[in-house]
Protein backbone atom coordinates (compact mmCIF):
# COMPACT_ATOMS: atom_id res chain seq x y z
CA UNK A 1 0.00 0.00 0.00
CA UNK A 2 1.61 3.28 -0.88
CA UNK A 3 2.69 5.45 1.95
CA UNK A 4 -0.04 8.09 2.97
CA UNK A 5 -1.82 9.92 5.91
CA UNK A 6 -0.83 8.25 9.45
CA UNK A 7 -2.26 9.00 12.71
CA UNK A 8 0.73 7.37 14.18
CA UNK A 9 4.35 8.34 12.89
CA UNK A 10 7.15 5.87 13.23
CA UNK A 11 10.21 7.28 14.93
CA UNK A 12 13.58 7.28 13.43
CA UNK A 13 17.14 8.32 15.12
CA UNK A 14 18.95 7.55 12.24
CA UNK A 15 20.17 10.01 9.38
CA UNK A 16 21.65 7.59 7.03
CA UNK A 17 19.36 5.09 5.11
CA UNK A 18 20.58 2.03 2.94
CA UNK A 19 17.11 2.37 1.05
CA UNK A 20 15.90 5.05 -0.99
CA UNK A 21 12.10 4.46 -0.28
CA UNK A 22 12.29 4.55 3.19
CA UNK A 23 14.54 7.11 3.15
CA UNK A 24 12.07 9.09 1.63
CA UNK A 25 9.33 7.64 3.62
CA UNK A 26 10.96 9.22 6.71
CA UNK A 27 11.46 12.58 5.64
CA UNK A 28 7.76 12.62 5.20
CA UNK A 29 6.80 11.60 8.37
CA UNK A 30 8.96 13.74 9.83
CA UNK A 31 8.51 16.52 7.60
CA UNK A 32 5.26 16.52 6.10
CA UNK A 33 3.41 15.25 8.44
CA UNK A 34 3.05 12.03 6.73
CA UNK A 35 1.38 13.55 3.65
CA UNK A 36 2.66 12.24 0.11
CA UNK A 37 4.88 14.25 -2.93
CA UNK A 38 2.42 16.98 -5.05
CA UNK A 39 5.01 17.21 -7.63
CA UNK A 40 7.74 15.65 -9.53
CA UNK A 41 9.45 17.37 -12.22
CA UNK A 42 12.28 15.53 -12.92
CA UNK A 43 10.38 12.27 -13.31
CA UNK A 44 12.53 9.88 -15.50
CA UNK A 45 11.20 6.11 -15.12
CA UNK A 46 9.57 7.32 -11.85
CA UNK A 47 12.02 5.04 -9.06
CA UNK A 48 10.65 6.72 -5.98
CA UNK A 49 7.95 5.20 -6.47
CA UNK A 50 8.70 2.15 -8.16
CA UNK A 51 7.91 -0.38 -4.89
CA UNK A 52 5.15 1.55 -3.46
CA UNK A 53 6.49 2.55 -0.49
CA UNK A 54 5.57 6.35 -1.77
CA UNK A 55 2.63 7.47 -3.22
CA UNK A 56 3.26 8.88 -6.91
CA UNK A 57 2.79 12.51 -7.06
CA UNK A 58 -0.04 13.55 -9.09
CA UNK A 59 1.87 16.42 -10.93
CA UNK A 60 4.96 15.02 -12.95
CA UNK A 61 6.71 15.96 -15.73
CA UNK A 62 9.89 15.33 -17.67
CA UNK A 63 11.80 16.48 -20.26
CA UNK A 64 11.26 13.58 -22.37
CA UNK A 65 8.49 11.68 -20.45
CA UNK A 66 8.47 7.87 -20.58
CA UNK A 67 5.43 7.44 -19.05
CA UNK A 68 1.91 8.89 -21.09
CA UNK A 69 1.32 10.63 -17.67
CA UNK A 70 3.99 12.23 -17.28
CA UNK A 71 3.84 16.03 -19.10
CA UNK A 72 6.45 17.13 -21.14
CA UNK A 73 7.71 20.32 -19.50
CA UNK A 74 11.47 21.49 -18.30
CA UNK A 75 11.88 21.70 -14.55
CA UNK A 76 13.30 25.37 -14.94
CA UNK A 77 9.51 26.72 -16.36
CA UNK A 78 6.83 24.19 -15.16
CA UNK A 79 2.96 25.67 -16.48
CA UNK A 80 1.81 26.08 -12.79
CA UNK A 81 0.74 28.69 -10.63
CA UNK A 82 3.40 30.05 -8.15
CA UNK A 83 3.05 29.36 -4.63
CA UNK A 84 0.38 26.27 -5.12
CA UNK A 85 2.77 23.62 -4.06
CA UNK A 86 3.37 22.64 -0.67
CA UNK A 87 5.84 19.54 -1.33
CA UNK A 88 8.07 18.81 -4.07
CA UNK A 89 11.11 16.86 -5.09
CA UNK A 90 14.18 17.18 -7.02
CA UNK A 91 16.56 14.61 -8.44
CA UNK A 92 19.01 16.44 -11.18
CA UNK A 93 21.88 14.86 -12.67
CA UNK A 94 25.16 15.16 -11.08
CA UNK A 95 27.76 14.22 -13.46
CA UNK A 96 29.82 16.80 -15.33
CA UNK A 97 33.22 17.30 -17.45
CA UNK A 98 33.20 14.30 -19.88
CA UNK A 99 36.37 12.97 -19.12
CA UNK A 100 37.93 9.84 -17.50
CA UNK A 101 35.34 6.81 -17.19
CA UNK A 102 32.72 9.44 -16.77
CA UNK A 103 30.99 8.77 -20.04
CA UNK A 104 31.08 4.80 -19.25
CA UNK A 105 28.95 5.19 -15.98
CA UNK A 106 25.44 4.43 -15.82
CA UNK A 107 24.09 7.26 -15.32
CA UNK A 108 26.15 9.10 -17.65
CA UNK A 109 25.19 6.53 -20.43
CA UNK A 110 21.44 6.54 -19.61
CA UNK A 111 20.56 9.75 -18.34
CA UNK A 112 23.50 12.43 -19.52
CA UNK A 113 26.00 14.07 -18.12
CA UNK A 114 26.88 18.36 -17.96
CA UNK A 115 29.37 19.23 -20.04
CA UNK A 116 30.64 21.28 -17.22
CA UNK A 117 30.52 22.43 -13.52
CA UNK A 118 29.35 25.84 -14.86
CA UNK A 119 26.47 24.24 -16.51
CA UNK A 120 25.54 21.77 -13.56
CA UNK A 121 25.86 25.29 -11.24
CA UNK A 122 23.20 27.20 -14.28
CA UNK A 123 20.60 24.18 -13.88
CA UNK A 124 20.35 23.40 -10.45
CA UNK A 125 20.09 27.38 -9.67
CA UNK A 126 17.51 27.44 -12.42
CA UNK A 127 15.20 24.46 -10.43
CA UNK A 128 15.23 25.74 -7.18
CA UNK A 129 14.77 28.87 -8.24
CA UNK A 130 11.50 27.48 -10.22
CA UNK A 131 10.46 25.53 -6.71
CA UNK A 132 11.12 28.65 -5.02
CA UNK A 133 8.31 30.24 -7.15
CA UNK A 134 6.20 27.15 -7.15
CA UNK A 135 6.09 26.80 -3.21
CA UNK A 136 3.59 28.19 -0.98
CA UNK A 137 5.04 29.92 2.29
CA UNK A 138 6.63 27.03 4.44
CA UNK A 139 6.35 24.51 1.51
CA UNK A 140 9.06 21.47 1.51
CA UNK A 141 11.41 20.89 -0.89
CA UNK A 142 13.28 17.42 -0.93
CA UNK A 143 16.69 17.88 -3.41
CA UNK A 144 18.13 14.55 -3.92
CA UNK A 145 22.12 15.31 -4.87
CA UNK A 146 25.57 13.73 -4.79
CA UNK A 147 28.99 14.63 -4.60
CA UNK A 148 31.53 13.78 -7.48
CA UNK A 149 34.63 12.80 -7.94
CA UNK A 150 36.68 12.53 -11.01
CA UNK A 151 40.28 13.55 -10.36
CA UNK A 152 39.42 15.51 -8.29
CA UNK A 153 36.43 15.80 -5.97
CA UNK A 154 33.30 18.54 -5.97
CA UNK A 155 31.78 18.67 -2.75
CA UNK A 156 27.89 19.64 -4.72
CA UNK A 157 25.54 19.26 -1.87
CA UNK A 158 27.55 21.79 -0.28
CA UNK A 159 27.12 24.19 -3.50
CA UNK A 160 23.25 23.11 -3.08
CA UNK A 161 23.20 24.50 0.59
CA UNK A 162 24.79 27.50 -0.63
CA UNK A 163 22.27 28.63 -3.43
CA UNK A 164 19.49 27.19 -2.03
CA UNK A 165 19.61 29.13 1.23
CA UNK A 166 20.55 32.37 -1.04
CA UNK A 167 17.58 32.25 -2.95
CA UNK A 168 15.37 31.77 0.15
CA UNK A 169 15.14 28.84 1.74
CA UNK A 170 15.59 27.24 5.21
CA UNK A 171 17.98 24.07 5.41
CA UNK A 172 15.59 22.36 7.87
CA UNK A 173 17.47 18.78 7.52
CA UNK A 174 19.71 16.40 5.82
CA UNK A 175 19.55 12.64 4.77
CA UNK A 176 21.84 10.37 3.39
CA UNK A 177 21.26 7.51 1.39
CA UNK A 178 24.27 5.22 1.44
CA UNK A 179 24.18 2.03 -1.49
CA UNK A 180 27.45 0.05 -1.86
CA UNK A 181 27.59 -0.89 -5.34
CA UNK A 182 30.19 -1.84 -8.15
CA UNK A 183 31.40 0.83 -10.27
CA UNK A 184 33.70 1.56 -13.38
CA UNK A 185 37.44 2.24 -12.13
CA UNK A 186 40.58 1.34 -13.09
CA UNK A 187 42.41 -0.56 -10.83
CA UNK A 188 45.82 0.25 -11.91
CA UNK A 189 45.93 3.41 -10.81
CA UNK A 190 46.39 5.06 -7.49
CA UNK A 191 43.56 5.19 -5.60
CA UNK A 192 43.32 8.83 -3.83
CA UNK A 193 39.70 9.42 -3.03
CA UNK A 194 36.81 7.54 -1.65
CA UNK A 195 34.86 6.06 -4.16
CA UNK A 196 31.24 7.95 -3.43
CA UNK A 197 28.52 5.17 -2.74
CA UNK A 198 26.28 7.66 -0.84
CA UNK A 199 24.29 10.49 -1.92
CA UNK A 200 22.15 13.22 -0.50
CA UNK A 201 18.65 14.21 0.70
CA UNK A 202 18.42 17.95 1.60
CA UNK A 203 15.12 18.87 2.81
CA UNK A 204 14.39 22.53 2.20
CA UNK A 205 11.47 24.16 3.47
CA UNK A 206 10.47 28.23 1.74
CA UNK A 207 11.15 30.96 3.91
CA UNK A 208 8.66 34.08 3.39
CA UNK A 209 11.26 35.88 1.37
CA UNK A 210 14.62 35.48 -0.50
CA UNK A 211 17.46 36.18 1.45
CA UNK A 212 19.91 38.61 -1.31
Amino acid sequence: MPFALGRFMAKHKTSVFANEAECLKAILEIHNGGRGIDLDPMFFKGGFYRDGTIARPKLTFDLVPRDEKVVEANAEALPLTSGSIETMILDPLFLFGVHGNAGKYYTSRTMGIFKDFAALENHYKGILAEAHRLLKKGGLLIFKCQDYTDSKTTMTHCKVYEWAETLGFYAKDLAILNIPQTKIYNPNLTQRHFRKTHCYFWVFTKRGRKVR
